[in-house]
């Protein structure tokens, strides 16, 4: 009969940090602050891009640097103040920070920020001023420590009408060029960091799967450094993502790569994504918006979402952010504009419980619809269920690991329609009297919490 089987004694390292943020706690002019929020989900990593869309006034280059025709060198020419209260507050909830070096996305037909710099070399001495001021103190700067810095967002976005090109009017090849002279800077200058790009799209099309292996091509050539390649999914299929993180991870070591860090830093639950998007953001788009990051901030968001972070922990997926925290943004489906949870944020919350818990611990299921994990430390355990797709059921749990003759606290949470995480049930009784099943409605999460007097 088709079972979980878990073995809570049979540990294999603490999970990875796929459960990371894009942007921080503070925004809509500082009137939402979601701080205890992410303290509460535990984000890891917060990357920063499109920060405080769509009038950003941290982060990006152009905010920080406002003259390009400004000496590089001079502290006076940098407007830091913003960006330190930014970065200061995220750091204030556990995080650590990617910080992309470039600009937001301009959706607007009147573009400032796509353009490629006028002098390359100037501006990879910008950036690295920019780290200089929150790594090293430099302008009465900071010791943060940030280890990831991203070269642009998206230069792969290049569409038929270059006009209307959102991230990049410059050409492939130029890009190569401002990521080899920002690299080689980074790396002579502050080689304790790790730089990479590009924050690509994806590799699923044909015309983003040849610009990211003409990166690889350029880069191996070039003998560039290439901490690690970045690289987004918007999707309603988790074998998406499972099939970018395979095409990034192969080719990376194809060219040698061997040793570079992918990161998945921008992903979500969308439905029909390429057919919607147009639909999305046309004049009389309101409707297909609604139902679309609806669907994703609700239950079949939290769901996938849940099923998807499980996943990815058993993908070749070094780090993973999920776009994005900023109730202002149309993409935030975590919370809605006025900062209140969705379902979509409890499944990060459930996330979060298991990694509590303590390392991985030995599970395996082959249950359609059905992802699961198990965690456990000298003191707790947890098993965290996502039924995606699945049927609704009683589900069989063959748990060992536990000492028989002790007495286990055995609490319950809930994620579907009606609940958002909270507590359906509450016992405590030996292992062998404790529930030797769960029942979990079709698109539901389920988290199981033992505390554990000792675990074999």
């Amino acid at each position: 009969m088709a079972a979980i089987t878990i073995d809570f004694s049979k540990r294999n390292g603490v999970l990875k940090p796929v459960n990371g943020i894009d942007n921080g706690p503070v925004c809509f002019g500082s009137l939402i602050d979601s701080t205890d929020y992410y303290r509460n989900a535990g984000f890891p990593y917060c990357r920063l891009h499109d920060t405080n869309y769509p009038h950003p006034r941290e982060v990006d280059i152009p905010t920080i640097f406002r003259d390009f025709e400004a000496d590089p060198d001079d502290p006076a020419s940098y407007c830091f103040e913003a960006t330190d209260i930014y970065l200061q507050e995220i750091i204030a909830t556990g995080a650590k920070i990617i910080y992309r070096l470039g600009s937001s996305i301009e959706h607007p037909k009147l573009k400032y920020f796509v353009d490629p710099p006028k002098d390359f070399d100037k501006w990879a001495k910008i950036c690295l001023n920019i780290a200089r001021h929150y790594n090293q103190g430099w302008a009465n700067g900071f010791h943060m420590g940030i280890e990831y810095w991203e070269v642009w967002n998206e230069p792969d976005q290049l569409t038929d009408e270059r006009a209307k090109d959102v991230m990049w009017s410059g050409t492939p090849q130029q890009y190569f060029a401002l990521y080899a002279a920002t690299a080689r800077l980074f790396k002579r200058e502050m080689p304790e960091v790790k730089i990479g790009g590009f924050a690509g799209c994806g590799m699923l099309s044909k015309k983003q799967h040849d610009f990211f292996i003409d990166f690889l091509r350029y880069a191996k050539a070039q003998d560039l450094p290439l901490d690690f390649y970045s690289w987004h999914t918007y999707t309603s299929s988790i074998n998406d993502i499972r099939e970018n993180a395979r095409i990034a991870r192969d080719n990376l070591d194809k060219f040698g790569f061997t040793k570079t860090q992918s990161i998945l830093d921008e992903w979500n639950y969308i439905t029909n994504m390429s057919s919607a998007w147009g639909d999305m953001f046309g004049r009389n788009g309101a409707q297909t918006r609604s139902l679309v990051f609806s669907q994703s901030s609700g239950i079949n968001g939290a769901c996938f979402t849940a099923a998807a972070l499980i996943t990815m922990l058993d993908l070749p997926i070094d780090i993973a952010t999920f776009y994005d925290g900023h109730p202002t943004n149309l993409f935030c489906t975590i919370f809605d504009r006025y900062g209140v949870p969705t379902k979509q944020y409890y499944a990060f919350d459930a996330f979060n419980r298991a990694k509590l818990c303590g390392e991985r611990a030995a599970l395996f299921t082959d249950i359609p619809g059905i992802y699961a994990l198990a965690t456990a430390s000298d003191n707790a355990a947890g098993i965290l269920i996502a039924n995606w797709e699945g049927q609704t059921g009683a589900i069989p749990l063959q748990v060992s690991g536990l000492n028989p003759d002790s007495q286990y606290r055995y609490e319950l949470f809930q994620l579907d329609q009606t609940s958002d995480l909270q507590k359906q049930l509450d016992t405590t009784a030996k292992p062998a009297q404790l529930p030797a099943n769960v029942f979990l409605q079709a698109n539901s999460v389920v988290f199981i919490r033992f505390s554990l007097p000792h675990v074999i």
